[in-house]
């Protein structure tokens, strides 16, 4: 095999999806739309797009970005017939040298907060985390998702959402004039990727966002579909609306909006471990795939 390298053009899209549902067979559901969720730049990433062929034909596909000192690995395929061949290290090659001309101090796999399909390396796919681990790739951090059986009953039962307009709160669909709230209380209040997730969540319609309302301000929000039609999140609840099952409530309304849409499989992604039993308690969420996060300084 005679493997050849190249930047990806727009025109490649098509290739690059076929690569991705002949390679990623732990998701044979979505893996053909992967690479359309990775390919164009973001503020604040520029896309790095590479294609292995093999006498013109596309064999592997390798999909990064460039954040200023941080280069991130966000998605790698190779086909099963072209394995152990040096595919995939001749497209780790490629992203490693354009991370250097980009000046970057640091290569990570997992951890990308501008857009990502995986919080990390799904460690099932074995052949991959082990090519990084022998690249001198070190393990930084461990997560899960967790997953949720979706069926008309998620929905909340009027006892629950009784409980939480009691308090004085509504909930609802997100609306194109609730922007504003939004933004200032997740800019104020949680972290920048939230922020970032739940405007994009907005800007869509019908919005695939629910939020808590006391009076006219954002007590709380729920997303899905930000990143991959079966990702659950983000989730957030304010401080002083705790303790009467809003956050509940709130995740009820996603999953059921995610059931109507066609999803069997809700995945909660990258949930922190002290989360765990909140969704296995409300929504009998369980364990699902788990993820390495890796990286290696350049030098």
């Amino acid at each position: 095999m005679t493997v050849a390298l190249r930047i990806a053009i727009d025109d490649d899209l098509a290739a690059a999806a076929d690569v991705a549902s002949r390679s990623l067979d732990l998701d044979p559901e979505d893996s053909a739309d992967l690479p359309a969720l990775l390919w164009a730049d973001q503020r604040g990433a520029e896309r790095l797009r590479v294609i292995a062929e093999d006498d013109g034909e596309p064999v592997g596909l390798l999909l990064g970005s460039l954040q200023g000192d941080d280069a991130h690995l966000d998605l790698l395929a190779v086909v099963p017939e072209a394995r152990r061949r040096g595919v995939g290290r001749a497209l780790v090659d490629a992203w490693e040298a354009a991370a250097r001309a980009s000046g970057a101090r640091r290569l990570r796999a997992g951890a990308d907060l501008l857009g990502y399909v995986w919080p990390g390396v799904d460690v099932r796919y074995t052949a991959a985390l082990s090519l990084l681990v022998r690249r001198g790739f070190t393990r930084t951090d461990v997560v899960w998702n967790m997953d949720v059986a979706l069926a008309p009953e998620i929905a909340p039962s009027p006892e629950q959402l009784r409980r939480v307009e009691d308090a004085g709160i509504v909930v609802r669909r997100c609306l194109p004039g609730d922007v504003p709230a939004l933004d200032a209380y997740t800019a104020a209040a949680w972290t920048p990727s939230w922020h970032r997730e739940t405007l994009l969540a907005a800007a869509r319609y019908p919005a695939p966002l629910f939020l808590a309302f006391r009076g006219d301000d954002v007590v709380g929000f729920a997303a899905h579909g930000v990143f991959r039609p079966n990702l659950y999140g983000p989730i957030a609840t304010d401080p002083t609306a705790r303790g009467i099952g809003l956050g509940d409530v709130l995740s009820r309304l996603c999953l059921a909006d995610m059931a109507a849409d066609g999803v069997r499989t809700a995945q909660i992604g990258w949930v922190a471990e002290d989360a765990i039993p909140f969704y296995s308690r409300t929504v009998g969420a369980r364990l699902g795939r788990c993820f390495w996060m890796l990286e290696r300084p350049l030098t």
